[in-house]
């Protein structure tokens, strides 16, 4: 699908790797090829017919609500011990709660449940039974970068310098939008096949019509806070190319920098440089969401507190009062309070910023996230390694994707990818451009100290938490 619900996918995949299970993977679109009528037909089979040829699995994990009727083929198919539905956000609830079918089949199947990414979505649907929760991660190599950045804002912040005026941060929804039921608008094709960038930073929606919803309340809340605090520098950020109703909204409040498309390593500095990460997004039904915890825990490991959306699930990302704050209700008149507020305690805001990037960090420790995945997908927990292992041990498997899923056999690799990207001759292309963990079995690397510490002076003491 791309956007957050690809990254989400992505970091539980990597996850599942580095605990030890085998995934196999298919998708319904894909670089290669975009969406035609018969595209969910052909997904469908390749989904049922994998599941069928590596049966049993432990896991059929479906990324997407709109996909439970081929889940249920599949999990049928490959006799699937456990078949979660990821659920995201306010959309997702909506769509189980409009798809009759699919309600039934989460109710009536033996293997299918949703698992959600937040304790709202979770209350929308106690009806169903308790649903299990696996907050958003963060990958990796990314996860690293944002601390980097964050302690190299941190230690520069220090020197003495004049002050500048506060900087604010926000990110728009990328002018693409794709339906699981197969329709894709051309925008999204386009954004897709240009290989949009991967380091998020931006809410995906699926209608540019009312992407700038959340844009608009910050932009009219900006005049009252700087008549409070003085001169505010906004930054509008979009992952790939901002929409056009935000790009005039934009260009009509005349001092407001858009960056669109950055880098990995020019989102983290936009993250780690800014006082305040304000997420205004409207959350209501049909406004999307499945974004928007992932991108309020990115900016607290660049160290930079939060505003957060009043409903959904990003309540779950921060902690309200200590990393981040929530306005009272959606209207520029309550923004303008939270944010005049914070920008006017400097003393409040510089400890906000230490007990964000402590806070996330903790939240989001590779290891720990490991054991939240293979508990909610798998139901049990990652492989552990013998010291002097006698024989080749059976891991768990489980499978990532956006409708289907299959556990290799013994001997046969343990990445497929269906359909193939473009001009690559196999699924081991795909996998060279998202590496999977680099981490063994049940074994997580503490890479933090490393990249924070990469090139610093002896000087500089790092606050390793794992160790304390």
């Amino acid at each position: 699908m791309g956007g957050g619900v690809e990254r989400y996918l992505a970091t539980v995949e990597e996850r599942l790797r580095a605990g030890g299970a085998l995934v196999h993977r298919v998708d319904l679109r894909g670089a290669a090829r975009p969406l035609d009528p018969w595209a969910r037909q052909r997904f469908t089979a390749a989904a049922v017919r994998a599941a069928a040829l590596l049966a049993p699995l432990d896991a059929v994990l479906t990324g997407h609500p709109g996909l439970i009727p081929v889940a249920a083929a599949a999990a049928t198919a490959g006799r699937a011990r456990r078949g979660p539905v990821i659920v995201y956000g306010v959309d997702g609830v909506d769509g189980i709660r409009a798809h009759r079918l699919g309600r039934t089949l989460l109710n009536r199947h033996r293997a299918l449940f949703p698992l959600t990414t937040g304790s709202y979505s979770a209350g929308a649907l106690a009806g169903l039974g308790a649903v299990p929760l696996l907050r958003p991660g963060v990958a990796s190599g990314w996860r690293s970068a944002l601390l980097a950045a964050g302690t190299r804002a941190g230690r520069e912040g220090g020197a003495s310098r004049p002050p500048t005026r506060p900087t604010l941060l926000t990110v728009l929804p990328s002018a693409t939008g794709a339906d699981p039921a197969g329709r894709a608008d051309p925008a999204s094709r386009a954004d897709t096949a240009g290989g949009a960038v991967r380091a998020g930073g931006a809410v995906r929606a699926g209608r540019a019509d009312r992407a700038d919803g959340g844009l608009a309340t910050l932009l009219a809340a900006l005049p009252t806070v700087r008549r409070a605090v003085g001169p505010v520098r906004l930054i509008a950020v979009a992952r790939g190319h901002a929409p056009a109703a935000a790009r005039a909204a934009v260009a009509a409040a005349g001092d407001v920098e858009l960056v669109e498309a950055p880098d990995d390593s020019r989102l983290a500095g936009l993250y780690a440089g800014a006082d305040l990460f304000v997420l205004c997004t409207e959350t209501g039904p049909s406004r999307g969401g499945e974004d928007h915890a992932r991108v309020l825990t990115e900016a607290q490991l660049a160290g930079c507190p939060v505003v957060g959306p009043v409903r959904g699930d990003a309540r779950d990302a921060y902690i309200d009062g200590a990393t981040g704050v929530t306005p009272g209700d959606e209207s520029p008149v309550a923004l303008a309070v939270a944010l005049t507020d914070l920008l006017a305690d400097r003393v409040r805001l510089a400890r906000m910023r230490r007990r964000a990037a402590e806070w996330a960090r903790m939240a989001t420790e590779p290891a720990e996230h490991t054991r939240a995945v293979f508990a909610a997908v798998l139901g049990t927990l990652p492989a552990v390694p013998a010291p002097v292992p006698t024989s080749i041990p059976v891991p768990a498997t489980a499978t990532a994707l956006p409708g289907g899923a299959a556990r290799p056999p013994a001997r046969r690799a343990a990445t497929q990818v269906w359909p193939e990207p473009a001009g690559a001759g196999s699924g081991r292309a795909f996998w060279s451009a998202v590496p999977a963990a680099r981490v063994a079995r049940g074994v997580e690397v503490d890479t933090d100290h490393v990249e924070m510490s990469r090139g610093w002076s002896d000087d500089i003491e790092v606050d390793d938490l794992r160790t304390r």
